[in-house]
């Protein structure tokens, strides 16, 4: 019985500091991949349109394609008036 209790504790022990050390990993591995994409950001494009994007006709085109996205995303969610 003592010889289980200790085998109970010892495993134990190991899982809670393999957990400690694996979240202290995870954590490392965020905060350098936060960094790294820090310095490397580029700001994200706005509505689909390139930075060089110039000719109207693409411009209107872009614009009615995202309208009539709208039109069928609020034509088929469920209105809160009701």
């Amino acid at each position: 019985m003592v010889i289980a209790a200790i085998i109970y504790i010892s495993i134990s022990v190991l899982l809670v500091a393999s957990t400690g050390i694996f979240f202290v990993k995870a954590i490392q591995s965020l905060m350098s991949r936060a960094q790294a994409q820090k310095k490397y950001q580029r700001p994200e494009p706005v509505m689909f349109l390139r930075p060089t994007a110039n000719d109207p006709l693409a411009i209107s085109t872009h614009r009615a394609e995202i309208i009539a996205m709208l039109e069928r995303q609020f034509a088929s969610s469920p209105s809160s008036d009701s």
